[in-house]
């Protein structure tokens, strides 16, 4: 409620206005009922006859993740809605309209002190512009969005990602291998269900789909006449990915097994955590579903691959993820990098100071040494992935679905 005071003769209002800033302005009268009634005209904004029509914060949030977001993927949505409740929760009560820089800051303060990382804060203050924005278009929100102050997430992305022989080992140990008194029924069970995660894994790794995609792939999405596979939409567009060659026998077989009808893989829900064990079995680095994408795109980009091919593949409408988050480089490509500097052939003395003799011999020059970081770098993961990979590693089974295991 405003409230008035004087200087001098006249009248001087002092009130709270839409954007929560307090006024301080004249009434250019000295008569107190005057005043009181421009008073309430700026309360009320001179240009209306009323109040502006405004929600609960908690209303807005609601709003913007179940219609403003309708047309997002189901992941989008989710988490945008698991960002929405702790809005809720701690902001939720307040009309938007009311709603100050001062309530966002002390809301930012609240989380860290519940040990909420700042990237997921980062996050939510996202989600509380979003639905301040769908307010103001819906008029129901009538102050500024530079209530939501920028808030930096200091994000480090994951760099973590596999070499092919890495991914072989991984993939033989996605299932713990069975006691040495086990039964054959038992070890044909332990069998089928490395197949079938070895089945997802190679998905991931050869054709890049994320979960999502990969839950909601049919066979009618594989065609092998053409070699293409078929992406469904998922967080971002559906996009057509070439068979790899290690991959297409894996698909051959289990699409004669299930008809060519269905789903192309089975529900794994402890994905994360049996992918956590398999690697700390095969002694390599920890990976998620996510960084199996990441094996991808850095497989690609460690040959050469143009960074819009990379993000074409990967879904992405700009090359920005891939040169942040998902391309990364081998030692063996930096070292390759560097040999193909001025000076870098076998004849090179760069350097060298002739007048001074030395009793050592020259080093050997930049490319014999780029040659053999080439050679024993990384293969091309369509074709070493033939190469490298053993009959009892990712080898699709053939004979019943068996695969030689430690009780063999």
């Amino acid at each position: 409620m405003g409230k008035l005071y004087k200087r001098g003769s006249t009248y001087y209002a002092d009130y709270v206005d839409r954007q929560g800033r307090r006024r301080q302005v004249s009434t250019r009268t000295a008569d107190r009922k005057v005043a009181l009634a421009r008073l309430r005209d700026l309360e009320l904004s001179t240009t209306d006859s009323g109040p502006h029509e405004t929600e609960a914060l908690s209303d807005a949030l609601d709003y913007f993740t179940e219609v403003t977001c309708a047309a997002k993927p189901e992941g989008t949505r989710s988490s945008y809605g698991q960002k929405a409740r702790h809005l809720g929760r701690l902001l939720g009560h307040h009309p938007l309209d009311s709603i100050k820089r001062e309530h966002v800051e002390r809301y930012v303060a609240a989380r860290l002190g519940e040990g909420a990382h700042r990237h997921t804060i980062h996050k939510e203050l996202v989600v509380l512009r979003g639905a301040l924005r769908a307010a103001q278009a819906r008029d129901r929100y009538h102050g500024s969005l530079d209530v939501v102050p920028r808030f930096e997430a200091d994000y480090e992305p994951r760099r973590t990602y596999l070499t092919p022989e890495q991914f072989v080992r991984m993939t033989e140990e996605l299932v713990a291998r069975p006691p040495a008194n086990a039964t054959p029924e038992t070890i044909a069970k332990v069998e089928e269900r490395r197949a079938q995660r070895v089945l997802h894994c190679m998905l991931i790794a050869f054709a890049s789909p994320r979960v999502g995609e990969l839950a909601a792939m049919t066979w009618e999405h594989v065609d092998l006449r053409r070699n293409l596979l078929i992406v469904p939409r998922g967080k971002t567009v559906s996009r057509i990915v070439a068979i790899a060659a290690a991959l297409r026998p894996w698909l051959e077989v289990f699409g004669e097994r299930a008809g060519w009808t269905g789903p192309v893989v089975q529900p794994w829900g402890s994905m994360r955590r049996d992918l956590t064990l398999a690697c700390a079995r095969a002694g390599v680095p920890r990976v998620t579903a996510n960084d199996l994408r990441r094996t991808f795109a850095s497989w690609l980009v460690q040959q050469g691959e143009s960074l819009f091919v990379v993000a074409t593949l990967l879904g992405h409408s700009s090359t920005r993820m891939v040169e942040k988050v998902y391309g990364r480089l081998d030692e063996a490509t930096l070292a390759a990098a560097i040999s193909r500097l001025p000076g870098g052939g076998p004849d090179c003395n760069a350097g060298v100071t002739r007048d001074v003799r030395t009793g050592g011999t020259r080093g050997a020059g930049g490319n014999a040494i780029a040659r053999a970081a080439i050679e024993n770098s990384v293969e091309n993961p369509v074709d070493s992935a033939v190469l490298v990979v053993p009959r009892d590693g990712v080898e699709p089974p053939t004979r019943g679905f068996s695969v030689r295991c430690s009780t063999s």
